[in-house]
């Protein structure tokens, strides 16, 4: 415990102080095209709600889980999503002062008709079980679109003149390793717990990969259409 919190500690003040410089020196109006703001609006409004729905869902599945080690990975978990929900929100909040249509992303979340796909894919993984909510977020939505998001898109971002968002982008890129970790040894557990739980899983992965692959098109649209320079 001590570990994590050093170590986050330390990627707080380095994303801080790249925030303030970005800030300080109006980086939002140095960025390439007026594009790649859209995409920013899409980001806060589809994505980081997204982090804070997989920070409740792994916050109650901290309260349930009885063993110490289940309990404290979704607990590290859901800090993390808690963590990352913020960093972007106070990250594109420079942005916001200047362009509309991101300071509303909580009332859009519930109102935009292109985003019922990704709110429909968290609402329904904390509606499910435990074990199947795991393999829906840390194993089929880690996978496939966190690996996108933070790595490509963000270097997308930097070619754009947004070194801010890169900086959250990278920070929180970190945190997703663990937690893809998280989502194949509760697959290998349930695995080798019964093989009758081998069917069960295999649906699960398919459901979920199929839908994170639908999820893609949010993301699909950025990078291809609202990146002025990649």
């Amino acid at each position: 415990m001590d570990a994590y919190w050093k170590y986050q500690g330390e990627k707080e003040r380095k994303l801080y102080a790249i925030v303030d410089a970005f800030q300080q020196n109006n980086g939002q109006f140095n960025v390439t095209d007026a594009r790649y703001v859209q995409a920013l609006k899409i980001f806060i409004n589809g994505i980081t709600e997204l982090e804070y729905d997989s920070h409740r869902g792994f916050n109650m599945l901290a309260r349930e889980f009885p063993g110490v080690g289940p309990r404290i990975a979704a607990q590290m978990q859901s800090l993390d999503e808690l963590r990352h929900a913020t960093t972007q929100i106070h990250t594109i909040s420079q942005y916001a002062k200047y362009f509309t249509g991101m300071n509303e992303f909580p009332y859009q979340f519930d109102r935009a008709w292109y985003l019922s796909i990704p709110k429909s894919f968290f609402e329904d993984a904390v509606t499910s079980g435990p074990f199947e909510f795991i393999v829906a977020i840390s194993f089929a939505f880690e996978y496939v679109l966190t690996n996108l998001a933070f790595m490509p898109w963000m270097s997308g971002a930097a070619f754009n003149g947004d070194m801010a968002t890169v900086s959250f982008g990278f920070s929180a890129q970190s945190d997703e390793a663990r937690h893809m970790t998280l989502g194949i040894e509760v697959i290998k557990f349930l695995l080798e717990q019964d093989p009758a739980n081998v069917p069960l899983v295999q649906k699960w992965i398919d459901k979920w990969f199929w839908r994170g692959y639908r999820l893609l098109s949010l993301l699909a649209t950025m990078m291809d259409y609202m990146l002025p320079q990649r």
